[in-house]
């Protein structure tokens, strides 16, 4: 399952919407985060936090105007 969390027009807190997500998440989901490409550079705080619930992570730019990240969480092995 795949879940997109577009944060891109009128998100204050992103990673408090990020955190709320998260916690409505399976095992096996695989999130993608959209911000403006403006704000592709303020995305630490975001990427903090998936790797702090166990989340590996792809950086994308899309069309131009939208930054893309691709989430999963890490197979127990």
């Amino acid at each position: 399952m795949n879940i997109t969390l577009d944060l891109r027009i009128g998100n204050e807190d992103g990673v408090h919407k990020l955190k709320d997500t998260i916690s409505r998440l399976g095992p096996d989901a695989e999130l993608t985060i959209i911000v403006d490409t403006m704000d592709a550079q303020s995305t630490d705080r975001l990427v903090e936090e998936l790797l702090n619930h166990g989340f590996d992570y792809l950086p994308k730019v899309s069309d131009g105007t939208a930054y893309n990240i691709i989430a999963k969480r890490h197979l127990l092995q």
